[in-house]
Formats: C-alpha cells, structure tokens, sequence
C-alpha cells in the first residue's frame, strides 16, 4: 500500500510541475502572443556579439591596445583613476553611485552612463555632445570633475615612455608622423569599447524563441507599448536614439527631488530650446545600472518607472503595468562578454 501511494504522489507531482511549466511558457491565448510577439519585433531589433574568430589579426591588436588603454591609471592626472574606475564591468559598465568621484575625488553633477552596447546609440554624454565612442573618450581624460589630465602633452609623454605603446602605436598606425595622438588614443578605446556588446533573453525572443523570456515579461512589453514609452525607446538599444526634454508634464525636480537643477543640453548650446534636453537614456541593462536619470536622484528602477509615466505620457501606471515592465526590463540583463574584464 505504502509502495502503491509513493508511486502516485509522485505521478501527481509530476503532472503538477509539468503543468506548471506549461502554464509558465504558454499561458497566454495564442493571438495575444502572436500579437506581442510581432509588436516587439516591430520595435525592438537583437543584439549579435561580435565573432572575434572573424577579425584580422590587426583588428585584435587594436581591441587589445584600447583595452589596455581602458585599464591604464596613467590616463588620469595623479594616475587615481582609469576609465574603469567609473565604467566597471562587475556593475555593468557603470559605478553604482549618483555622480562620480574624480581624480582629486571632486564630484561633477551627472551620472555615469553604462560604456556597454554604448557604441549603438545616436550620441555620448547627457547632452549628447560628442557623437561616437571614440569622440567620447577624450572628455573623461581631461574633464576637470573626471580625470583630469592638465594638458596633452603630459598624456603623450607618459604612455611614449611605455615600450607596449610605443611598438602597438607604430605597428597599428604606421602611416602617421605621430603614430601616439590622442586621435589614436581614442581611435583604439572606441575599438575595444565596440566589442561590449552583452545579448540577453530578450535577443533570444526576438530571434524566435518564445519560450525565452516569461508571461510576465511579454505583457511587460504590451504595457510598454500601450503606455506610450515606444516613441522614445526603441531599437537594439531600446533608448539612446534620440534627446527629449524631461519631464514634458511638469518640472522634473517635483518628481526626482534633485538638488541641483541641470539644465542639459542647454549648458552645450545655449539654445534655449534644448533647456532640459538629455539624451534619452538606452534600457539595456537598466535593471543593473542604478540608481537612475541624469543625476542619479531615483534609486529604484520601479520609481523610476512610475516617474517616466507622469513626467513623460502624463499616465499614473498601474501597479500591475509597472510589476510587467519590471520584468520585461530583467529581460534586457545581458551577458557581459569574457573579454571586457581586465587581465
């Protein structure tokens, strides 16, 4: 009898866990998915990691060198700081603090974007000063809240000093009077920086595989949609495609409580017109890189959720609307290549 009852409790559990890995990965009605599903490749576009088997030999070189570059204190004034001091790889390309220490531990006002998949947006920075990577770069190493490097020549003079530079320098740009420039510098850290590339579930889902990401998350992308976030946050980047004044629907500061009133793109041009302008921020990893906004004044990713809904669509988001988006947004948690970590 015991033998006979041991048997069923375990053909029941059985059944049970199978129904509930079905119920997990086909629980909405077949339309619905279908519907979700095409929406989201309407709007979205997959991640695909770079394939170094297929890079030449000098392009390798170079990824080498920006890497090594990334990684080198020797770039920052009293050699504190590297560009992974604020950009770390175990946080996701991001430092986790509101505004960073610089060099002379000074503080700016703006928050760290990630450096991951930063290649694939429209522009750099807050303000969207710089356009590429490579532009980017040169403004840490000599901003004065940064790294704080005095001038180019004391840059130059340090790495010619170093015999890896020296021969990577020559051999990689052979062509030049000055093989070591900045314009080189920042040519080979973008080369590296363009190979941070972190494909998640959702790259998955895109391609095809319904059963990737949860329920859950595909209504999270129902609710993104049907609450107006698209317009701003689209793409293989979801974000960072475009500027946008923040908040359209009231003062941001009601919503975030920031201390400092940034005036964003303003500040660059001076065009009235861009006075609270930032660049719209890419989601890619968002559940990692906290906390959030241009100043890193909202801690959690749900507040900054439910904020977005009343500054930006003028909607009080519903908690299950919010609950969704959440997990949709883990869906966009990415794997940080091997490569990006320092030796």
């Amino acid at each position: 009898m015991n033998k006979l009852f041991l048997i069923l409790s375990i053909t029941i559990i059985s059944l049970s866990c199978n129904e509930q890995t079905k119920n997990k990965k086909n629980d909405l009605d077949p339309k619905m998915e279908q519907i979700i599903f095409h929406s989201a490749k309407s709007y979205f576009t997959p991640l695909k990691e770079v394939d170094f088997d297929k890079l030449t030999p000098e392009k390798k070189q170079m990824i080498e060198l920006g890497k090594r570059l990334f990684y080198d204190k020797r770039l920052s004034n009293k050699q504190n700081l590297n560009c992974a001091s604020c950009h770390d790889m175990k946080k996701y390309g991001t430092d986790n603090l509101p505004v960073s220490p610089g060099d002379n531990n000074q503080f700016g006002t703006r928050n760290t974007p990630s450096v991951l998949n930063a290649h694939l947006q429209y522009a750099q920075f807050w303000d969207t000063r710089a356009r590429t990577v490579e532009e980017q770069a040169s403004g840490p190493i000599f901003g004065d809240f940064e790294m704080n490097m005095p001038d180019t020549a004391t840059l130059l003079n340090r790495l010619q000093d170093d015999e890896y530079y020296s021969k990577a320098f020559a051999e990689l740009f052979p062509k030049s009077d000055t093989s070591l420039t900045i314009k080189t510098i920042t040519f080979a850290i973008g080369a590296f920086e363009r190979t941070l590339i972190t494909p998640a579930p959702i790259d998955d889902y895109l391609n095809g595989d319904l059963n990737a990401i949860s329920t859950k998350a595909k209504l999270g992308i129902k609710a993104f949609v049907d609450n107006g976030c698209i317009p701003c946050h689209s793409t293989s980047t979801v974000g960072g495609q475009m500027a946008q004044k923040f908040a359209l629907y009231g003062y941001y500061w009601d919503y975030t409580n920031s201390q400092y009133i940034d005036k964003g793109k303003f500040l660059a041009t001076q065009d009235p017109s861009d006075k609270f302008v930032f660049k719209v921020p890419q989601l890619r990893n968002v559940e990692k890189t906290s906390p959030y906004f241009h100043d890193g004044s909202v801690k959690t990713l749900r507040d900054a959720i439910i904020i977005m809904g009343k500054a930006e669509t003028n909607i009080t988001l519903k908690d299950e609307d919010v609950d969704n988006i959440l997990e949709f947004f883990k869906t966009l948690t990415g794997k940080i290549p091997k490569h990006a970590y320092e030796n």
